[in-house]
């Protein structure tokens, strides 16, 4: 492929910035326990799959803040089941007596909601002190209120007494890193142990009134990180935890003294193995994927809030900036637990390095960037700097498939909503997702939910509601499986439909043909084409399968389908004589399914993938690449009273016989086909009905290279908005995009992960 240039249309060019987005509170029902002793600590309880919107923080077992701008879900996807959904309330209709049954951490959760749906949390906000200035800003006193210091940052392991006599170098000498898995990047769901310790004098006590108010600004920090990247997947479950110690105050690095009597207090051990412990203790107890310790105290401090290792460390007064940036700060020192390095001047920065999952240089460093920009780890702010996400580890994860035709596919959720699902090299299924303006470019390649079918076979999807997606795949056990997408609970699945057995990895069509009305299609074992649908009304779930009229195929042999208008069904594929075929269905054909009928008199390999799309209601175009190598269409409207026209041959384009010619209409009655020529190029063509000569093209696409029969599918996210994927010689997945705006046509290719 051509070498990644920099001006997609997908790349934020501008720093990320958004306010928490509006939250409420759903309280579960106290789980049911066992009686008699438990084998160890007690797992949270599951999420109820009839949740309406998506969690953001989770208190404890029972309180979940949850983001108010997700439409409720009401059905299970993919089984039928609807349910009256789990709704948020405001925190002040919680029933008294359900409040009065809460644990601690569960009562601040609340109580912290309740604080943030003032109108003074929205002043103090909307007018917080010291916003937008860099965290190392001199103050009006002439000190400076920085954060931690880039060189200084993990200047505190766990030393002995008089350590720091022995210089710079010997601290850094033995500093412990943070262990392995514990929080290797940001995604997923991340717990924190929030452990608030007092000391014997006032000095060194927090009040209750302090303790909620820090709760609320970590729970406010929470809430916009959990929004800032939906494609990251992030939640985040808090438990909170009061000591109090008789531990006289020191200065100096005397952090260690502290921090063991509070652990200790808590039945942890000494020292970072303690710190340790507690992480992976809450991590495995919440079933997230990483976990943290935030120690919160008024106990004197190296500096007034740090991170190192699996902790971060806080004075609730927040020095300069005060406790109404406590929120900011404390999301700062999450990035570091994360991989993020920070970026303003006086921490030490340099543009250079290695950070985070993908090694990213901190590009955005206030010490030699050309053009440094407003981000969180640089100061005061909410926003992300294009690097900072990928110090995250947001961004593309590395992908290889088994070869040049291995199949990707890419589907659209609704208005600018993309994503990318292929089979791995170990037949692990993968996805990766885009939206605009999003911190990250693509995000992924993300395993989904363990699924497996052959090493690059077919995984495919289709989005039956803006926001909703379907995914659909043969197992290594031959089954069809099912998963699905919603903005509620994001990925659920796998489920297997039916007992029907095909070739692994073989293709299964699918389609919508009306709001939440789903269809599959695929050739068994034996070869016949099989049917199987699902829709809300199926409380038992999918219903299928059915033989579609005594229709044989090649075994795997690709059924594809369309929509061509509300409740009509159209498929098509290649018979055991190598002759294209369609049937159809809608609602009134009493009998079933009508066909099949032979589409003229085209011959083309066995099992060639036929494409098929409808362009504007009730007309269809069919495109396959027949034995002679010839690049072919066929159309059908009502207005043809006999029957299909065609074949026709697209400019005299040639292909590998049977190789997949995708096509799209990306808007009424615009055709665009693509398809790997002989020589691997990728090639795409037009039509639309101005073109008095019929179709335009065929053009080499920014000069691709695929193998022969590669697969170059496409997809339409808005009107006259093209993203097509393929596979290049490296055996990455490349995209390019097209869209009016680029007065230079096609931009692009750009690998998907390293």
């Amino acid at each position: 492929m051509p070498k990644a240039t920099s001006d997609h249309h997908h790349h934020p060019h501008h720093p990320h910035a958004a306010e928490p987005p509006p939250t409420s509170v759903v309280v579960l029902d106290a789980p049911k326990r066992p009686r008699g002793p438990l084998p160890g600590p007690t797992q949270v309880q599951p999420l109820p799959d009839d949740l309406a919107g998506r969690v953001l923080v989770r208190f404890g077992d029972r309180v979940l803040i949850v983001d108010d701008t997700v439409a409720p879900q009401g059905t299970a996807p993919s089984t039928g089941r609807t349910r009256a959904a789990t709704k948020g309330l405001a925190p002040g209709s919680v029933d008294r007596e359900v409040v009065a049954s809460l644990s601690e951490t569960e009562r601040l959760g609340l109580d912290a909601l309740t604080m943030r749906r003032t109108k003074a949390w929205g002043r103090v906000k909307a007018n917080r002190p010291r916003a937008g200035e860099p965290w190392d800003m001199v103050s009006c006193d002439g000190l400076r209120p920085r954060l931690d210091d880039g060189k200084l940052r993990d200047l505190l392991p766990d030393v002995m007494p008089g350590a720091q006599e022995e210089g710079e170098a010997a601290i850094l000498r033995d500093l412990p890193g943070p262990a392995e898995g514990l929080n290797d990047y940001l995604e997923g769901p991340v717990a924190v142990s929030v452990v608030f310790v007092n000391g014997p004098t006032a000095a060194v006590q927090m009040s209750a009134a302090e303790r909620l108010k820090v709760v609320a600004e970590i729970q406010e920090g929470y809430a916009w990180l959990a929004a800032a990247n939906p494609s990251a997947h992030l939640s985040f479950t808090v438990e909170t935890h009061t000591v109090s110690i008789t531990t006289a105050d020191a200065t100096g690095l005397a952090e260690l003294t502290w921090r063991n009597a509070a652990m200790g207090a808590l039945g942890y051990a000494a020292g970072d193995a303690g710190v340790e412990a507690m992480a992976r203790e809450i991590r495995d107890r919440t079933r997230s994927r990483w976990g943290y310790v935030l120690f919160v105290t008024r106990y004197n401090l190296w500096h007034f809030a740090y991170a190192s290792g699996n902790r971060v460390v806080m004075d609730p007064r927040n020095d300069g900036w005060g406790i109404d940036n406590f929120d900011r700060v404390f999301i700062h020192e999450t990035g570091h637990i994360f991989g993020a390095p920070d970026e303003y001047a006086v921490s030490g920065c340099s543009t250079g390095g290695s950070f985070g999952r993908f090694g990213e240089p901190n590009s955005n460093c206030a010490n030699g960037a050309a053009a440094s920009v407003d981000c969180l780890m640089k100061a005061n702010s909410w926003a992300f700097c294009p690097v900072t996400p990928r110090h995250f580890g947001w961004g593309l994860d590395r992908l290889r498939l088994p070869s040049t035709s291995s199949p990707v596919h890419v589907v659209s959720m609704g208005p600018n909503s993309l994503t990318a699902l292929a089979a791995d090299e170990l037949g692990d299924i993968r996805f990766a997702s885009w939206q605009p303006g999003g911190p990250a470019w693509w995000q992924g390649w993300t395993y989904l939910l363990r699924g497996k079918t052959a090493p690059g076979g077919h995984v495919t999807a289709v989005s039956r509601r803006p926001g909703y997606l379907d995914v659909f795949t043969v197992g290594t056990d031959g089954r069809v499986w099912t998963a699905a997408y919603d903005p509620s609970n994001f990925w659920k699945g796998w489920w297997p439909i039916g007992t029907l057995r095909a070739p692994v990895g073989s293709y299964v069509g699918a389609v919508s043909r009306s709001l939440d009305k789903l269809d599959i299609f695929v050739t068994d074992n034996s070869g016949r084409i099989m049917s199987a649908a699902w829709e809300p009304a199926f409380t038992d779930g999918w219903h299928g399968w059915w033989h579609i009229r005594g229709g044989m195929a090649a075994p795997g042999a690709p059924v594809t389908a369309v929509s061509r208008s509300s409740n009509k069904l159209d498929i098509f594929v290649t018979g055991v004589d190598c002759r294209i075929y369609t049937a159809a269905w809608e609602p009134v054909f009493a009998d079933g399914w009508h066909g099949w009928w032979r589409i003229g008199d085209a011959i083309a390999a066995p099992r060639a993938f036929v494409t098929c799309v409808s362009r504007s209601t009730d007309k269809l175009d069919v495109f396959v690449v027949d034995g002679a190598r010839r690049t072919l269409t066929a159309a059908w409207e009502p207005a043809f009273a006999d029957g299909w026209h065609g074949w026709w041959h697209i400019r005299g384009g040639l292909a590998q016989p049977g190789s997949p010619m995708y096509a799209v209409s990306r808007s009424r009655d615009k055709l665009d086909i693509f398809v790997a020529g002989l020589d691997g190029g990728t090639y795409t063509a037009a039509w639309e009905p101005g073109f008095a000569d019929g179709w335009h093209g065929w053009w080499r696409l920014r000069g691709g290279i695929t193998g022969l029969g590669g697969t170059i599918d496409a997809a339409v996210r808005s009107a006259d908005h093209l993203d097509v994927v393929t596979v290049g010689l490296d055996r990455r997945v490349y995209t390019a995009a097209w869209e009016p705006a680029f007065t230079d046509w096609w931009h692009g290719w750009w690998p998907m992960g390293g």
